[in-house]
């Protein structure tokens, strides 16, 4: 497949309306089933949308709010890739209130899914 620029440079867009949309099932139907999703600052990684579900699941499930802001993108058509760099803005059940700076990695694979998605956080992760 040749990716082309505006559905790689859309892909995160969509990806975190649905985070924000706490849309479990768009969130998920952005990777491919194989893929893998990985908190690098908590070192963790869940592998496969069963996983990648369960994650989201205890997210949303443990969020009052959440909203990103969209800083920067990068898109690298030729292999696939783009990085973005966002604002997490949002408020937990227990009282937690995070305004985070982070950044997100996609690779994609020849379907245009995410096949791996690395992600970066200033604090500690909503996300384990």
């Amino acid at each position: 497949m040749a990716w082309n620029y505006d559905a790689l440079h859309k892909a995160p867009h969509s990806y975190f309306d649905a985070v924000d949309a706490m849309d479990v099932e768009a969130i998920v139907a952005h990777f491919a089933d194989d893929a893998t999703l990985t908190i690098q600052t908590a070192n963790i990684t869940h592998t496969g949308k069963d996983e990648i579900r369960r994650m989201f699941t205890d997210f949303t499930g443990a969020s009052v709010s959440i909203r990103h802001e969209m800083r920067n993108i990068v898109v690298e058509v030729d292999k696939g890739k783009v990085a973005t760099e966002q604002g997490y803005i949002g408020d937990l059940k227990d009282g937690t209130k995070n305004d985070m700076h982070n950044c997100n990695f996609f690779d994609f694979n020849e379907a245009g899914e995410f096949q791996r998605v690395i992600i970066w956080m200033a604090g500690t992760s909503p996300l384990v």
